[in-house]
This record gives structure tokens, C-alpha cells and sequence, in this order.
């Protein structure tokens, strides 16, 4: 027969419990305890009176919801039940009373304004502690989802039908009730009360269509949009979009942004963006990196998402010295006859297609309305003999034109700087530097969806998610394992080695 060690789950001890000893010196929960007992926290404790019952000190809330958020506890219900169940949540509290899930809730829907003050003291702690570099700075952005369904979304020209089908079916109702008032002489006022509720019910879906229609106009005017009847608006959540993603297919949501630095990983910057498009959001993150450290980055890489010639007078401007990826300019990827593969010859101002021959300049547009972009059209008179002809051109003439813009100067010379040997050394580094942050907030911390509605407030959730990331990351920096000790030398090795 085999044998057991005995075992009962009623038997006590009697010791006293300090449960601090049971929380090892380099835990987690005690660097965010550390982090959070020097932060300023005026800005918050200003709020509170005198009077009245004493309140949870606004530093314990902190503690709770950053190591909550760092470990992927977000909901302040399974915050409550962690204060009672889980060992460091339980340190956190002390032996006194534990705040509700309301309490938490509250607090952090109260403070989610100061919130950029606390990421800021944070990257300043971590930048004190010499975490923090700003030599080579990533940026990159990653739709979420938010606290919405894309099936309550609804389109403009949606919205022009459905207020037409209510407004008719509110008017059959009232004919309706006004022939059954006339068979019930006793109550010829009276609706009956089926036919009430009814008219209430379509009345006040007629009320928020036209509600969302006017916030729609507001937001996008129809004069303003190239396609104003798919222009849409969610009844959840208004400030959220349709977008496409590469794993989740289309979702309603936001597409936050971050920028890291090279050496612990840190997140130094970061904005929120309801647009599904990267390309309008480089420059608020590049300011808010200056915002939160004090300083511009020496370096900054960015995918294509991000090519234009904007952003890249943007880091001019800043004294920044970026490294933003080029896109293919035509509607296909690898096709092998695009404007990128045609060379531009500035000595006599000609193209050179990828068949070797010659395009001039056939004519200039708008050079002398200053409210537009100058743009030069180059065409070959080659093309008619062509063996490529029909992959090429597209146009009804049989000629294929090359279109010239102020900004394209700007765009090639990026293009040949990081396609260059140096260019791709530092560019390589990107996925290395800000991606891996994105997959730590996301399958490690667990976070996938905004829990809060309308982007101010989403703005302050994503901030503390990011606050609580870069405390994970101080903890790694200051409790390094072995593994990336051991890596960390490799890496150095081979550095030299290559130098």
C-alpha cells in the first residue's frame, strides 16, 4: 500500500502572521510599492476634505490599481477579490479595511487626468535610476479594441434611411391611435397604452439617430468626406472606429501609440489616436517624448505606416535623426512597374523607367495657385513599342506617366537613407525595441480590450497600462534573471565582435 504525508487544511499555527515576510525582497509588488511611496501625489490628496469619514489614502489606491493593471487584474471587482485572495494584493492593503470594488472604481474614473502626471514621475524615477535612454527611440501604434460592438455602428446614408422608416412609422402610430380614440368615445384624448409605448420607444430611437447623425456632421462634415455616405458613427461609443486589423479582422476600437526607448524598453511618449491610419500620428508622439522626459530623441525609427514627407520635416524640425521606412506609392505592393522603381535624373530632370527608357516633363500643374500642391507630369513616348506596355501603362493614351510632386525630394532622400548599409543596421533594431513592448502589454499583461468609453477616458486607461508596463520593465532592470544577464553579454560580445 502506498504512502502519504498527512495533511489538514483545519490545521492552524500559532505564530503571528506578517505576511511582508512573505513577500520576497525583489517582488514585483515591492518596486511598485517603493515607486508609488515617491511619487507627488498633491494633485490627488487636494481633493479630499476634512469632513466626513476617512477616506482609503489615495496612495494605497495607486498601489492597487498599478500592480493590479501590471499583472493583469484591470476590473475593480476582480480588484476587490484579489485584496482578499491573492498574497500581494493583501500586503498592499495592510491589516485594515480593504476598499470596495466601487471605491476603486471611482478613484480611478476620478483621477484618470493626473494620470499623465504620475507616467511622467515615473519616467523621470526611471530615468534617475539610469533606465532610461534616449539615444534610439521606436515608434509604433496597435489597434485595441474598445468597449463597443462594431454591429452598433451605423452609417451616414444608414442613419438618412432609418430616420425616414421612424418618422413614417411614428406617423402610422399616431393615425393608429387616432382611428382607435375614435371607436372609444369614453377616452377620444387617450392613446391606449400599447400604442404609448409604441410611440415612446420610436421616439426615442428617432431622437438618438438624429443625435449621432448631427455628431457625425460635426466630426465629418459630408462636403469634407470623399465618401460621405460611408462615413460611420458607433451609438456606443461615438469616439471609437471601424478598423482592420492583421489577426483580429475588423473591430471597433483605437489605435494607441507608443514610443520606447533602445536600452530597458521603457515607454517614453505616447498618444491616442481614433484613427485607423499611423501616418497623422508621428508628430504627437515625438512632442509627447519631449513632454514626458524633457528631451528629444537622437534617433527615431518608424515603419511605413508612418512615410511621408511631414513626418519627416517633422523630425527635421526637432533635430531628430529618423529613419522612417518607405511604402510602395502605387496600388500594388510588388508590383515591379512602380513610381519607386522609375529613377529621377535632377541633372536633366527626366524619369528612367525600369525598361531603360527616357520620361520628360510634359507639363506642370497648379504652379501658380499658391492654395495648391505644384505637381510635374513626366511621360515616355517610348511606351508604344514596349514588350511591358500592357503591364505598365494603365492609361487609355498608351503612355505611362510619372507624377511629380514638391514633397517627392523629400521622400527619396529618406528612401536612400535607410536603404542604405548604415540605414538598415539601425532600422533592423525597430522590431526588437518597440514591438516586444506591445506583446508584453498584450499576452503578458493580458490587456485586449479598452474597459472605459470615449477617448479622453480611454486616453487615461491605455496611460496606466502603460505606467504599469514601464514598472515592470524598472523591475526587470533592477532585478535582472540570469537568462538576461547571460543574453545582455552575448549581445555585447557580438557587438564588438562586429564593430
Amino acid at each position: 500500500m502506498a504512502k502519504f504525508k498527512t495533511y489538514s487544511i483545519e490545521q492552524g499555527e500559532l505564530v503571528p502572521i506578517y505576511l511582508g515576510d512573505w513577500i520576497p525582497e525583489d517582488h514585483l509588488v515591492r518596486v511598485v510599492s517603493d515607486i508609488v511611496d515617491q511619487l507627488d501625489l498633491t494633485v490627488i490628496t487636494a481633493k479630499y476634505s476634512v469632513r466626513g469619514e476617512e477616506a482609503f489614502h489615495p496612495a494605497l489606491l495607486l498601489k492597487v490599481l498599478f500592480y493590479g493593471y501590471a499583472t493583469g487584474v484591470f476590473s475593480s471587482r476582480k480588484l476587490r477579490k484579489a485584496l482578499f485572495e491573492i498574497l500581494p494584493f493583501r500586503w498592499l492593503c495592510g491589516s485594515g479595511d480593504k476598499p470596495d470594488h466601487r471605491t476603486i472604481s471611482d478613484f480611478r474614473k476620478d483621477n484618470l487626468t493626473v494620470l499623465p502626471g504620475m507616467f511622467r514621475q515615473i519616467v523621470q524615477i526611471a530615468s534617475e535610476l539610469g533606465y532610461v535612454s534616449l539615444g534610439h527611440v521606436s515608434i509604433d501604434g496597435s489597434k485595441m479594441k474598445a468597449d463597443a460592438s462594431k454591429h452598433k455602428a451605423m452609417s451616414r446614408e444608414r442613419m438618412k434611411q432609418e430616420i425616414e422608416k421612424m418618422e413614417q412609422e411614428i406617423a402610422a402610430t399616431l393615425q393608429q391611435a387616432q382611428e382607435e380614440d375614435r371607436d372609444e368615445e369614453e377616452h377620444p384624448d387617450q392613446c391606449p397604452p400599447s400604442v404609448n409605448r409604441q410611440l415612446n420607444d420610436r421616439q426615442q430611437r428617432l431622437e438618438k439617430i438624429k443625435d449621432a447623425l448631427r455628431q457625425l456632421e460635426e466630426r465629418q462634415p459630408a462636403k469634407d468626406s470623399r465618401h460621405p455616405e460611408k462615413d460611420q458613427i458607433n451609438f456606443t461609443d461615438p469616439d471609437s472606429r471601424i478598423m482592420e486589423t492583421k489577426t483580429q479582422g475588423v473591430i471597433q476600437g483605437y489605435n494607441p501609440q507608443i514610443a520606447v526607448e533602445e536600452d530597458h524598453h521603457l515607454i517614453v511618449g505616447l498618444a491616442m489616436s481614433s484613427s485607423a491610419s499611423d501616418q497623422k500620428q508621428f508628430e504627437g508622439v515625438l512632442a509627447s517624448v519631449e513632454a514626458y522626459t524633457g528631451s528629444m530623441p537622437e534617433t527615431v525609427t518608424a515603419d511605413a505606416g508612418y512615410f511621408s514627407a511631414e513626418n519627416i520635416g517633422t523630425a527635421e524640425s526637432a533635430a531628430v535623426d529618423a529613419y522612417i521606412a518607405a511604402k510602395r506609392e502605387g496600388k500594388q505592393a510588388k508590383n515591379p512597374y512602380d513610381k519607386t522603381n522609375f529613377t529621377y535624373h535632377p541633372e536633366n530632370d527626366t524619369y528612367t523607367c525600369p525598361a531603360g527608357q527616357s520620361l520628360a516633363l510634359k507639363q506642370t500643374q497648379h504652379e501658380k495657385d499658391p492654395d495648391q500642391v505644384t505637381k510635374w507630369v513626366y511621360e515616355s513616348q517610348a511606351c508604344s513599342g514596349c514588350p511591358f506596355q500592357s503591364e505598365c501603362v494603365k492609361a487609355k493614351s498608351g503612355q505611362r506617366t510619372i507624377t511629380r510632386s514638391e514633397a517627392d525630394p523629400v521622400r527619396e532622400a529618406m528612401r536612400t537613407k535607410v536603404q542604405s548599409d548604415e540605414g538598415k543596421a539601425i532600422y533592423r533594431k525597430r522590431k526588437g525595441i518597440v514591438e516586444p513592448a506591445w506583446g508584453e502589454m498584450k499576452e503578458v499583461q493580458g490587456f485586449r480590450q479598452f474597459s472605459l468609453r470615449g477617448k479622453a477616458k480611454v486616453e487615461g486607461e491605455f496611460i496606466l497600462l502603460a505606467l504599469s508596463y514601464n514598472l515592470r520593465k524598472i523591475h526587470a532592470a533592477k532585478y535582472p534573471k540570469q537568462a538576461t544577464l547571460y543574453k545582455r553579454e552575448r549581445a555585447a560580445q557580438k557587438e564588438k565582435l562586429t564593430a
